[in-house]
Order: structure tokens, then C-alpha cells, then sequence
């Protein structure tokens, strides 16, 4: 059978005027079976609407911060940077890929990008924006492979069944995180205080966010390697 192509959406080194993406996310996908492309980093929609015939699905890897009036707030001095063209071009794909019912996964910035694609809100910092409780490091100085917390897991859900136990160490690079969740997605794990560490769009394929990084994870434990597999599963199936 052949391996279905895997659209990628690029980060962006503005001064240098280039795209890149990370080795983790494009083999992580040929070691699940899939075919890696980088995507243009474009938002012209006739162009990524001509992906859509041609990928079997997305991935939305991480990155800088989004624009937070993307989700009708004014941004803080907490924002950190942000990319206008990577806003516009993920969140429509990520809108586009669950009107389809084309597989989507969000890793970190991707699972931030899907729920504000749809409506939800994000916390521009865990630490500043929670000061009347306690939080976790979500940011850690940990090597980026290794698991810093635990995520609990809600049974039959697709991280669950990528897991099969309700409980999972994960890594963190993160200081923005899921706040309001947007209609239509449910929230699939979190941590120990409260933040959302998974969500899954009810009734799609895959439709998949985490917020931590599987894809600098899998090489050490092949369990989180097991979303990758199903992402390009279901891309196989319907794409």
C-alpha cells in the first residue's frame, strides 16, 4: 500500500527568510508509515486548498506564540513572539482539515492553533495568568526527551488508546496553553493542575492536539510514537 502523504507545516526564520522543520516530526511520520512533505509557508487559499487533494493529512508541529487577538484578546507583555503567516495558514488549515474530516494533528503550538481555529481561547502564560494557584513547570530545563510530569488520561480516548493506561509521563516546552476549549472538542487528558494537555474533535476521524512533544520523545519510548501511527493510519483510510 502506498504511504500516505503527510502535509507539514514549516517553522519560520524570518531574518533569514527560511522554512524548517525539525527531524523529529518528518521521521516520526516515516517511521509510522508515512510520506513527510513540507508545506509552502503560504496563505493563499487556492494554494492550500490544491494540498488538500493532495495530502492524506497534517501536521501542525510547534512554534512561536499566536497573535492573541486570534482569539479577541489584546496580546501582553507575556506574549512572546509571534508569526502572522503561520497564524493565518495553520488555522486554516486546521479549520479545513476538520470541515473535511481530513486527519489533523497538533503538536504544542498545533494543539493551540486547533482550538483557536474553532472558536476556543488560550492562556498567553500558565504562571502570570494563574497566581491564585498552584502550577507545574511547563517549561522545563530537563533534556528535551526526557518526562518531566504525568498526564491523566480519558479512557477510550485516542491518547488513551495510544497509551492504553490513564496515567503517562510526558515532556513540557510550553508557557501558552489550551484555556476556553472551542465547541466540538473535548478534552482528552491533563495534568495534575488542571491544564489541558490533549484534546480531540467528537465525531472526527483524527482530529488530535497535545501540547507536549512526542516527536523528541519516541526515539526513547516507542509509545509515543503510537499517535503518529494512528494520524497516518486514519490518513491512509481517508485520505
Amino acid at each position: 500500500m502506498a504511504r500516505p502523504i503527510i502535509g507539514i507545516t514549516p517553522g519560520y526564520d524570518e531574518k533569514g527568510e527560511k522554512i524548517f522543520v525539525k527531524d523529529g516530526y518528518y521521521n516520526g511520520i516515516i517511521k509510522a508509515g508515512g510520506l513527510p512533505s513540507i508545506l509552502p509557508l503560504t496563505d493563499e487559499e487556492a494554494v492550500l486548498e490544491e494540498f488538500f487533494g493532495i495530502c492524506g493529512g497534517f501536521l501542525l508541529c510547534g512554534g512561536p506564540d499566536m497573535d492573541a487577538r486570534r482569539f479577541g484578546e489584546e496580546n501582553l507583555p507575556c506574549n512572546g513572539e509571534i508569526s502572522p503567516l503561520r497564524d493565518s495558514m495553520e488555522i486554516y488549515i486546521a479549520k479545513r482539515a476538520i470541515e473535511l474530516g481530513k486527519p489533523v494533528f497538533g503538536i504544542c503550538r498545533g494543539i493551540q492553533v486547533m482550538n483557536v481555529a474553532l472558536g476556543g481561547t488560550l492562556y498567553q502564560d500558565i504562571s502570570s495568568q494563574n497566581r491564585d494557584r498552584r502550577v507545574l513547570k511547563h517549561s522545563q530545563d530537563a533534556p528535551k526527551w526526557y518526562p518531566t510530569h504525568e498526564i491523566f488520561i480519558e479512557e477510550g480516548t485516542k491518547v488513551w488508546r495510544a497509551f492504553m493506561k490513564e496515567k503517562a509521563d510526558v515532556n513540557s516546552f510550553h508557557h501558552q496553553a489550551v484555556k476556553d476549549v472551542a465547541s466540538g472538542f473535548r478534552v482528552t487528558s491533563r495534568t495534575s493542575d488542571g491544564m489541558v494537555e490533549s484534546i480531540e474533535y467528537e465525531g472526527h476521524p483524527f482530529a488530535v492536539g497535545v501540547q507536549w512533544h512526542p516527536e523528541v520523545m519516541w526515539e526513547k519510548n516507542d509509545l509515543h510514537l503510537e499517535l503518529f501511527r494512528e494520524f497516518v493510519r486514519q490518513a491512509s483510510e481517508t485520505g
